[in-house]
């Protein structure tokens, strides 16, 4: 399906430098994430629905956002728009918008916002997020070598352990050869990378069977690689179950499978208010220690 995003206005009729930190920072995620809808915004940001589709109306208005109607199966928690920054704003926050790679890259964008979001809206100790890094695409082209660029990379922490998660979310449509070539290209990147896991996220119990079935035979290591469904990190957060990939693999939860002894606490971690204060005052994450 093709999405047409339009925006209210083709100037701007505020600037991003009067609005609010909040607001700041949501033209920060969106340049990151690359669109995001009002309830995902809810959970990153705004914290109350209302106010999260009143903000998002009114920058709209203001011609710094632009939108497109999602259809009834790709409706967000009852959110009709997605929306991604303006070419106007773009073009006045210096920011440039990723290549857009067709109709099906729309979905597969909101995807891997909701896997965060399901992940960031996650309590552990005294109510906190466990998602204590979350960089999309966009800014983790260059945290692996070898061309290896996952969907979106998190670092979760809880009193029990942490780990660095590379997400791949996959919408049914990659056949066997690519998949097992991509799984064995992580493998022997993360082999000597402690904590470090990879999560498949997929659209179906059907195809997280198929997933499993096709990588049985594979020599992968143990829990490393993962895969759940989208339904399920939307479900259930770190406790998700998680089944393993590849010969001798296990099933677990995500909580479990984040039991690297090395602590990865970060001072920002994705949705608190020191990350919307970090972002909407144009500052970025310390990655020292997190990615260890």
């Amino acid at each position: 399906m093709t999405y047409r995003f339009h925006a209210a206005c083709a100037t701007l009729q505020r600037d991003p430098a009067e609005l609010r930190l909040r607001d700041r920072a949501v033209l920060r995620i969106l340049n990151r994430a690359g669109a995001a809808t009002a309830s995902q915004l809810t959970v990153l940001a705004y914290r109350n629905r209302r106010l999260a589709q009143a903000h998002l109306r009114r920058l709209w208005a203001d011609g710094l956002l632009e939108r497109a109607a999602l259809p009834p199966a790709g409706l967000r928690g009852g959110s009709p728009f997605a929306y991604r920054l303006s070419p106007a704003c773009l073009h006045r926050l210096g920011y440039r918008r990723n290549p857009w790679r067709g109709p099906g890259y729309l979905t597969h964008t909101l995807d891997g916002v909701d896997a965060a979001c399901s992940l960031v809206g996650t309590s552990d100790q005294e109510g906190g997020s466990p998602v204590q890094l979350w960089l999309p695409e966009s800014i983790a082209s260059d945290v692996l070598p070898d061309g290896i660029l996952p969907d979106a990379l998190v670092v979760l922490a809880t009193a029990a352990g942490s780990g660095v998660v590379c997400l791949e979310i996959d919408e049914a449509t990659q056949h066997v050869a690519p998949i097992r070539n991509k799984l064995r290209a992580y493998h022997r990147v993360l082999e000597s990378r402690q904590g470090w896991h990879v999560l498949f996220v997929v659209p179906t119990v059907t195809r997280q069977a198929w997933l499993r079935r096709v990588t049985a035979r594979l020599d992968l290591g143990p829990g490393r690689l993962w895969t759940a469904t989208l339904r399920e990190l939307e479900q259930s957060g770190m406790d998700s179950v998680v089944a393993g990939l590849g010969s001798g693999a296990q099933t677990t939860t995500l909580k479990t499978a984040m039991d690297d002894p090395e602590p990865r606490w970060s001072g920002t971690p994705a949705g608190s208010a020191g990350w919307l204060e970090l972002l909407g005052s144009g500052g970025g994450e310390e990655l020292l220690g997190l990615l260890g």
